[in-house]
């Protein structure tokens, strides 16, 4: 295994055996507090029980996030300066150094969460830990009954630290309750800084005569700066996997204009107070995930009670008037009521935070249906952030069953396009995914309207006709190499979940042919990862092998081509096209003829570079016209594929040339305008043939951070050139991915045993999480090329390649 515990002991004990070992003098540093403040005030002190001067040059602190491994540390910071006998050396990350100035020694990207580790090391040895390296516990560490979250700071029970030559085992089981405790201070991290103070100032008692600063203002004011508050609870969140506070909002009569009147306030405990309660309390202004709140509340007096009628929900209709309504409503009492039936558009943070994207029908991202950069792209980005609000489900516990519908499980899903009648009331809330509302349980009801929920049926396969299909199977890597997979599942048992879902898709399409994409690139061999899925599906079926028998191309995944021998048969060799670029997957192109007889065609799977804009710089960077990153380098892939399948490579006397797979441009951006340019006819959004311009393949999600660039759209692609386009009788993407919750695919992780069997069943819905596109053909010889379609590819596609080169010319030029 590639991190093994055997290879770490092996390095550690290498460095040994080069002289590096503890002197009693300085090699016993360790971790005496563990500070967890509010966003980004974190940080983790060292102390130095020995009785002589430490150089700090030979420690290093490391931080292990979500269970890294050990050769893989998050951050990695070495220590500076000298620490004296008995001293203590605050580490930061710089959030915490404005908020403690220079009680913090020294700034570290230390970033971590409830659930991570760090390892302090001295000359490359482990001598103090807080965790447990290549473990990611499910709720966090526990100590005392907490769990240990944004929510507590920890201090050492203990005052040294004995370590053995060889260091300590970074694997061992972490049980925090050993040598650890919640620091006593609610307020842990800004009371280091008075830990030494001898100050007696008295502190004003609070009572409902005091004064106090409007929730407006104090929206307003300085963060870590405390504040008397005082307003009517409209919401309560202390209960189970809740969110340990409530929300105060200003009576509407005094209310101010122009912005939030409500704010939520981090109180777990210590009032008992409830909704209605006109309360008055002191705490510090501070933020989590983007939302104010006051926290380090040290009293709440109750006033008055029973005065919810004080504050009325502002009703909110989508889409908004303008997106600062969010910003004026966050933290305000709102509701939605069923006077407008919504729809959900999507579901990506359903599973992890319960949470759904409502909006009045189905959003389209952009680019599918304008031009990238056009005005009508522009204008439809802009509505789509209008039109969608997130509804959460009122827990601060993620992964937790989802609450609507009833009963949630692979057989009762809540499909993406989904119809629901809501009658909401609850607060309007800034969460790690957006803007959300919190709703009040008791007064919230989602009805989900069935028949707009079903699942779809495969479209029966005339037995008259080929069925050819392109599907991205999700980096599907049975590994050869063991398990973890490069990018498929972390274990067996994940890959042979994966492996049923997939296997149930290709049974249900009942292709002839598939183009497959993401799957993993280990060759042809018979433990290759295409021949263990072209064997589960029967003796009838091969795969496309390249003469050369080797990897197709260097990328950890590939396209590959299978089919049924008793259906359609190989004509002359398979060839491959290298992009020779580094960044474009190489393709391989098989033509066929069917068994009965008829004409032939050539299929060529293809997958182009992704949107993800990791290493992008320049006019590869993102250019804010909707396409993301990549997209010059996606065009010049077009360009090259369609000059060398103008050369007809397979040999054939008629090509009949069906391009299909994942090019990661959805309809109207650049790569697809230019495979038309060449000849070709997107097929999926023809309105003959096809499902229109909203046909879809993909469902990505609408925030404000991708500036209304999300919706439905297809990035799955079937392309005829112009001899096989009359031959095309219908092309559909089967819709059984793309809108289905991600939780109820393969993954294991975060789920709890219940979950697991839940959650998943042997089907073939959410199998990937990219919709196949289906493609029937009548390649009988009695079918005859239509007037209006007629003439030959290898002109036309000149005459096309001849426009698009020139156009391509000029942009470089112009540029």
């Amino acid at each position: 295994m590639k991190n093994s515990k055997l290879n770490i002991l092996m390095q550690s004990f290498l460095l040994l055996g080069a002289s590096t070992c503890f002197t009693s003098a300085h090699a016993q540093l360790m971790f005496s507090h563990y500070i967890h403040g509010s966003g980004n005030n974190k940080g983790m002190e060292v102390y130095n029980p020995d009785a002589a001067t430490v150089n700090l040059a030979d420690y290093q602190i490391k931080l292990f996030a979500n269970g890294a491994a050990a050769d893989k540390p998050t951050t990695t910071i070495t220590l500076t300066g000298n620490l004296a006998s008995k001293g203590k050396y605050l580490v930061g990350h710089a959030d915490l150094k404005t908020t403690l100035g220079d009680a913090v020694k020294q700034v570290g990207n230390l970033t971590m969460n409830g659930d991570d580790t760090l390892v302090l090391y001295y000359k490359g040895i482990p001598i103090d830990i807080f965790g447990q390296v290549g473990f990611r516990p499910e709720i966090g560490w526990v100590v005392a009954g907490s769990v240990l979250t944004a929510k507590n700071s920890f201090e050492r029970t203990k005052t040294s630290n004995n370590v053995a030559d060889s260091g300590i085992d970074i694997y061992q089981t972490f049980d925090v309750n050993e040598s650890w405790k919640i620091w006593s201070s609610p307020t842990a991290y800004s009371t280091y800084l008075t830990l030494d103070s001898t100050s007696t100032t008295p502190v004003e008692a609070l009572n409902c005569a005091s004064t106090y600063t409007a929730i407006a203002d104090v929206r307003k004011g300085t963060e870590n700066t405390k504040y008397n508050v005082r307003g009517i609870i409209t919401a309560d969140y202390r209960y189970s996997n809740g969110h340990d506070g409530f929300f105060l909002q200003t009576p509407d009569t005094t209310a101010k204009s122009g912005g939030s009147n409500g704010i939520f306030v981090y109180v777990p405990t210590i009032t008992d107070a409830k909704v209605g309660d006109d309360v008055i309390l002191n705490g510090t202004l501070g933020s989590y995930n983007n939302q104010l709140q006051i926290k380090d509340v040290s009293k709440v007096l109750t006033c008055n009670t029973s005065l919810s009628a004080l504050v009325k929900p502002k009703s909110l209709t989508l889409p908004l008037s303008s997106l600062n309504l969010l910003e004026q409503y966050q933290g305000e009492l709102i509701e939605l009521k069923p006077t407008q039936a919504l729809t959900i558009s999507e579901n990506y943070n359903y599973g992890r935070y319960g949470a759904l994207s409502l909006t009045p029908s189905r959003l389209y991202m952009p680019t599918q249906l304008y031009s990238a950069g056009s005005s009508e792209a522009k204008t439809l980005a802009e509505l789509n952030e209008r039109s969608e609000i997130n509804l959460d489900d009122g827990y601060g516990k993620q992964n937790i069953n989802p609450l609507w519908p009833q009963n949630f499980s692979s057989a009762n899903t809540l499909r993406a396009g989904a119809q629901v009648n809501v009658n909401v009331k609850g607060v309007l809330s800034r969460m790690a995914y957006g803007y959300a509302i919190q709703p009040i349980l008791t007064e919230s009801t989602v009805e989900v309207v069935a028949e707009s929920n079903k699942r779809p049926s495969m479209v029966a396969k005339d037995s008259k006709q080929i069925r050819v299909a392109a599907f991205n199977v999700l980096n599907y890597d049975n590994g050869e190499q063991g398990f973890p997979t490069e990018r498929g599942a972390t274990t067996e048992a994940e890959f042979k979940r994966q492996h049923q879902k997939i296997v149930s898709a290709l049974k249900t399409i009942d292709a002839d042919v598939y183009g497959l994409m993401e799957i993993a690139n280990n060759g042809y061999g018979e433990n290759s990862a295409v021949a263990y899925l072209t064997n589960a599906l029967g003796a009838d079926w091969k795969y496309v092998t390249p003469k050369s028998g080797d990897k197709l191309g260097t990328d950890a995944i590939a396209v590959a081509i299978i089919y049924n021998s008793k259906r359609v048969k190989p004509v002359n060799d398979p060839v491959i096209f290298d992009f020779a670029d580094n960044k474009t997957r190489t393709t391989i192109a098989q033509s066929f003829q069917p068994i009965s007889g008829g004409k032939t065609f050539t299929v060529v799977p293809q997958h182009l570079k992704s949107k993800s804009c990791s290493g992008a710089t320049d006019t590869e960077a993102d250019q804010d016209d909707g396409q993301s990153c990549w997209n010059p380098t996606r065009k010049v892939s077009v360009e090259k594929l369609t000059q060398w399948l103008a050369k007809n490579p397979t040999g054939v006397t008629k090509s009949n040339t069906l391009i299909l797979g994942d090019m990661n441009s959805y309809a109207k951006e650049d790569p697809i305008l230019l495979f038309e340019q060449a000849g070709f006819k997107t097929l999926l959004t023809d309105e003959k043939i096809g499902e229109g311009k909203t046909g879809y393949s993909y469902v990505f999600g609408v925030a404000s951070n991708n500036n209304g660039n999300g919706g439905a759209g297809n990035l799955d692609h079937a392309l005829a050139d112009t001899d096989l386009y009359p031959l095309v009788k219908k092309t559909f993407a089967w819709h059984i991915n793309a809108d289905e919750p991600t939780v109820l695919d393969y993954n294991e992780e975060y789920k709890t045993d219940e979950q697991k069997a839940l959650f998943y069943a042997e089907d073939a819905y959410r199998s990937s999480d990219h919709d196949p596109v289906i493609v029937d053909l009548d390649l009988s010889e009695a079918s005859t090329t239509s007037k209006t379609n007629s003439g030959s590819f290898g002109v036309w596609t000149m005459f096309g390649l001849i426009g698009m080169g020139l156009i391509s010319t000029l942009s470089r030029r112009k540029k």
